[in-house]
């Protein structure tokens, strides 16, 4: 696919009201650690993902698209894109 290549950066996080436990024990290791200040702890994921695409808008469709078919499980998931920005194409370095 030939045009401009960009980056899109995704964040998934849990629903409101799906049970973290691995959120729970960081929480809970925290306490421990001395932070009891610390209420609540969701723990996510952040995926980069670099495409080619005709247009920045062509390039959101493509990495929503994504998400919906592969990378998010929507029954207990959502996510937002943070970031779509334009990627420079790599200059080739003398040999």
């Amino acid at each position: 696919m030939t045009g401009q290549h960009f980056r899109a950066r995704v964040t998934v996080q849990l629903n409101a009201g799906v049970n973290d436990p691995q959120g729970l024990t960081v929480r809970g290791s925290l306490h421990d650690l001395g932070f009891a200040e610390v209420r609540e702890v969701r723990i996510g994921k952040l995926i980069n993902i670099e495409l080619a695409a005709a247009s920045e808008a062509a390039a959101a469709e493509r990495a929503e698209a994504m998400c919906r078919q592969l990378l998010v499980n929507p029954v207990i998931e959502s996510f937002a894109i943070e970031a779509l920005e334009p990627v420079a194409d790599e200059v080739a370095q003398p040999a």
